[in-house]
C-alpha cells in the first residue's frame, strides 16, 4: 500500500506531476477514472475523484473544476472561503463569481492525480488522501 502521509508526500509513481491550470493541455489528462489532488499555490486545498459514476474520467472532471462554474464544489468551496474576499467590491452576479474563481483558478492553482481500475479504488484512495494530506476546502 502506498504511503499518502503529510510527512512523505506522494511520489511522481504515486501521483503525476504538478500541471498548471493555466496552460494544461486537456488531451494529455487522461480519459479515466481517478483520484486528483488541487492545490493553491504550495498548499493541498481539494481532493477529489473522477468516475463515480462509472462514466466519468480526470479529464471532465478537472476541466469543469478549472471552468469556475458554481455547480462544482470545489468553486463553491473556493469562492466561499477565497475568492470572494479578492476584489474590493462584493461579487453579486453569479456569473462574476464563475469568472472570479476562474481567474483565481488559472493564477494559482494546479493539480496532480492518479488513475485508478475503478470508482471503488477511486473512492478508496480519495478518503486515504483526504485523512492524510488534510486539504484545507473539504477535509
Amino acid at each position: 500500500m502506498a504511503d499518502y502521509s503529510k510527512k512523505a508526500q506522494p511520489s511522481p509513481s504515486q501521483l503525476s506531476e504538478r500541471r498548471r491550470f493555466r496552460n494544461v493541455d486537456w488531451t494529455k489528462v487522461p480519459a479515466d477514472p481517478g483520484v486528483y489532488v488541487i492545490d493553491d499555490l504550495d498548499e493541498v486545498v481539494y481532493v477529489g475523484m473522477a468516475g463515480r459514476n462509472g462514466r466519468g474520467s480526470l479529464r471532465n472532471r478537472l476541466r469543469d473544476h478549472c471552468s469556475g462554474q458554481m455547480v462544482n464544489m470545489f468553486s463553491q468551496y473556493l469562492f466561499l472561503a477565497r475568492v470572494q474576499f479578492v476584489p474590493a467590491q462584493r461579487i453579486t452576479h453569479p456569473r462574476d463569481a464563475k469568472a472570479a474563481c476562474h481567474e483565481y483558478i488559472v493564477k494559482r492553482c494546479s493539480f496532480r492525480y492518479r488513475v485508478t481500475d475503478g470508482a471503488v479504488q477511486a473512492r478508496e484512495l480519495e478518503t486515504r488522501l483526504k485523512a492524510d494530506l488534510e486539504p484545507s476546502l473539504n477535509p
